[in-house]
């Protein structure tokens, strides 16, 4: 296998690297309780922990830079099985899609990042269940990527059969989890996004303005 080759290969786990330790920096390692549903007053001081903490950051940029590392690995796997046709392509839409996910979900905690002094709990936490919601959602294209990739590689021979067809079986998994898990994304005490950004007359009232 050509250098190049081999630098294109462990991009793959250089994604895995980056995520794990950008996860760790800038999520568990912040101070208080982890809930699975945490408040929208936990969301905005987690944003203010992160503002002070330079591994936090640090752990942005880790969790950022795992995305290019995908991308280049998405590009690698697919040109090695695009022989297998059809399902080459289709794990490459499915991978580019993916990450195209990965981005966007970013996107809702870096306007709470920025409004952190300003912004309501009920704001923050619709925010948050966006990026919730990101995560859930994104399981979807990325089983497309894994189970068509998979496909292709057994098509071309690139993987023997019990690592194809498993990596066909968690593909399919996961584009059923992706599928079917929406419910899932927030408790179920959550009621729709618009309620959360209006607030009830009964509950949120003034709480429900984006500042306050």
């Amino acid at each position: 296998m050509r250098i190049l080759d081999r630098c294109g290969a462990l991009t793959g786990a250089a994604y895995v690297v980056l995520v794990m330790a950008g996860n760790t920096l800038s999520t568990d390692n912040s101070p208080g309780p982890h809930p699975a549903h945490p408040s929208g007053g936990q969301d905005i001081a987690s944003l203010h922990w992160l503002a002070g903490s330079t591994s936090g950051q640090a752990g942005v940029t880790l969790e950022l830079l795992s995305f290019a590392a995908l991308a280049l690995f998405v590009g690698y796997l697919c040109t090695r099985v695009r022989a297998g046709g059809w399902l080459a392509a289709a794990a490459l839409a499915g991978g580019v899609i993916a990450i195209a996910v990965k981005l966007a979900s970013f996107a809702p905690m870096l306007a709470a990042y920025v409004l952190r002094d300003g912004i309501s709990p009920e704001m923050a936490r619709v925010l948050s269940d966006m990026n919730a919601a990101a995560f859930v959602v994104v399981w979807l294209p990325t089983g497309v990527f894994v189970a068509c990739a998979a496909g292709a590689a057994l098509a071309t021979r690139t993987l023997g059969r019990t690592l194809g067809w498993g990596g066909v079986v968690a593909g399919t998994a996961a584009v059923i989890y992706g599928s079917t898990a929406s419910n899932s994304v927030t408790g179920p005490e959550s009621s729709s996004l618009g309620e959360r950004v209006v607030g009830r007359e009964e509950g949120l009232g003034d709480g429900g303005r984006l500042f306050q």
